[in-house]
């Protein structure tokens, strides 16, 4: 074959392969690992904190996704046991609780009047004559005469039984209060009546400006107070988790942040510290 018609057939077949062949697939990336879902259960009184909580927290640990359940701390501890959450923020702690709980932080059973009400302060004693029914009359605690209409909370409450608790011993709650449903119900009934009288908690009641904090045995519930415990109804924030061992992973780490240096900044301008 001449050398000419040679080179010819040699470029024509490379043509053709270079034609024939496929483009390179592009680089695999590695895939992105989806943020674990944490379910986090807060009990009605504390549901404030979970917009400060998601402002800070979700922006740090991209590897959780916190997704929250408010309700009363029956519902949130029975959603507990039956594998719905992973975890609960709640006030009260049953006697003999097995599953793993630790405190977050320091808050307190405070209770609210309407503004306009001159009553400052209570002592303990009068508290409980009040909600046992005793005590009907505002005038019989240096208020005006007027008939004290009583507030409490549904069933089910962490706070209900913190009142029962701490406050009411062995004697009951009157039939004559009215139960009202939730932590915001019971607050906005007391900032629209000036006669009645209710309860929540320091870290919920203290951020709004239309109910007015009663000093219990000459104290006020403040982050300051409930850190030192000064204040006589100071009672923990708990972190309730499903299992008896302590957690692990995301979980652990959503709780050793909220108990760090940072995450409690975030939490003591309503409540105590731990640490």
């Amino acid at each position: 074959m001449p050398f000419a018609r040679c080179l010819f057939w040699l470029l024509g077949v490379g043509l053709v392969i270079s034609c024939s062949r496929q483009p390179a697939p592009p680089p695999t990336l590695p895939a992105t690992e989806a943020p674990e879902l944490l379910q986090i259960g807060v009990t009605s009184s504390a549901s404030h904190l979970i917009p400060l909580i998601e402002a800070v927290y979700a922006q740090e640990n991209p590897r959780a996704e916190l997704l929250f359940v408010s309700a009363n701390s029956d519902t949130l501890t029975t959603d507990l046991a039956n594998g719905q959450l992973d975890a609960v923020l709640v006030h009260h702690i049953a006697e003999g609780e097995p599953r793993y709980f630790n405190p977050v932080a320091l808050d307190g059973l405070v209770f609210v009047t309407h503004p306009d009400n001159p009553v400052q302060a209570l002592s303990s004693a009068e508290v409980q004559a009040i909600f046992n029914g005793r005590i009907t009359n505002w005038q019989s605690v240096g208020g005006v005469d007027e008939e004290i209409v009583l507030l409490s909370r549904e069933q089910g409450s962490g706070l209900r039984t913190l009142l029962r608790q701490q406050i009411m011993a062995e004697q009951r709650i009157s039939p004559n209060a009215l139960l009202q449903s939730g932590n915001e119900a019971m607050l906005t009934a007391v900032a629209n009546d000036p006669a009645a009288i209710g309860y929540s908690s320091m870290g919920s009641a203290s951020q709004l400006a239309n109910v007015k904090l009663l000093l219990v045995d000459g104290r006020p519930a403040t982050p300051a107070t409930t850190a030192d415990q000064t204040y006589p109804l100071t009672t923990p924030l708990y972190f309730l988790t499903a299992s008896e061992a302590e957690p692990a992973g995301e979980l652990r780490a959503f709780l050793a942040w909220l108990q760090s240096d940072e995450g409690q900044a975030v939490l003591e301008g309503v409540y105590g510290r731990v640490r």
